[in-house]
């Protein structure tokens, strides 16, 4: 499942993924430039700075983030 969190600061989409453990990771799509925490669903998220490729070429890293 994908959510939108809306951030403003510009028109293009990251993907970033909330990583928490074990569990399998939420996927979500920010628009604008990427905050360093995102609230989603009661929680804070910390972006980590690494980020993995979805396999397509065209399309930047996805940026993980894990609980605070």
């Amino acid at each position: 499942m994908s959510y939108v969190h809306d951030n403003p600061g510009g028109t293009e989409a990251h993907g970033v993924d909330l990583i928490d453990g074990d569990s399998p990771a939420v996927r979500i799509l920010v628009h604008g430039d990427l905050p360093t925490t995102i609230e989603h669903e009661g929680r804070t998220w910390l972006a980590t700075g690494d980020a993995h490729d979805d396999g397509d070429a065209s399309a930047p890293p996805i940026a993980i983030y894990r609980p605070v």
